[in-house]
């Protein structure tokens, strides 16, 4: 079946880019659909085709949907440029509501606003996408979600280390690390890692 995936996606009028992670979703989707059919006692092999449904109808849905949904590393880094400054100054200039919990909560909310469109589905078939050799050994390929990721965890640290250089120089040594300044960091490392178990355990099944 993931043969035919594959040539089914080869064969879309859709960016390249997007193709792999494409054919990581149909697959998951699939594979989903079998070991649900398996345990209900019924025919894997229609459950797949029942998964796939009309395959000329996806096949117009996706080349009408995938090209407005390109999204470049540069862009994704762009995004999370935006979105980190906007947490570093917020959480600077804050209030006492902003240092535990609805600090949090609030930042959280700003990096999912300006995370790029569908960035869950990107990561999970970045993560599924066949690794690359590099000079220690094989890694994931890093692609836009994995790129704001990245991005959204580093820049606000980025611009406190500045901050507090900079105060440092005028005499002002004091130093107030609230909780929330923890909070994107912490949500993006547990989406990485529970995406990551899911992709290892895509793999493995």
């Amino acid at each position: 079946m993931r043969d035919d995936i594959e040539r089914f996606v080869a064969s879309l009028a859709i960016p390249a880019d997007r193709k792999a992670i494409i054919v990581a979703e149909l697959v998951d989707h699939v594979t989903c659909a079998t070991e649900a059919a398996v345990r209900a006692g019924a025919d894997p092999e229609a459950a797949a085709r029942a998964a796939l449904g009309n395959l000329e109808s996806l096949r117009r849905s996706l080349e009408t949907i995938e090209p407005a949904f390109r999204i470049t590393r540069w862009h994704a880094i762009g995004r999370g440029i935006v979105a980190g400054l906007i947490v570093a100054i917020l959480l600077d200039q804050r209030g006492p509501v902003m240092m535990g919990v609805v600090g949090g909560l609030v930042v959280i909310a700003i990096a999912a606003v300006l995370a790029p469109p569908r960035a869950l589905q990107l990561l999970r078939g970045e993560l599924r996408a066949p690794r690359i050799r590099g000079t220690l050994g094989n890694g994931i390929p890093i692609g836009p979600a994995l790129a704001y990721a990245y991005t959204v965890m580093s820049v606000p640290f980025i611009v406190w280390i500045a901050m507090i250089v900079v105060r440092a120089l005028r005499g002002v040594t004091e130093l107030d690390v609230p909780v929330s300044s923890f909070a994107v960091m912490a949500a993006v490392l547990l989406v990485l890692v529970v995406e990551g178990i899911r992709a290892r355990r895509h793999v493995v099944a």
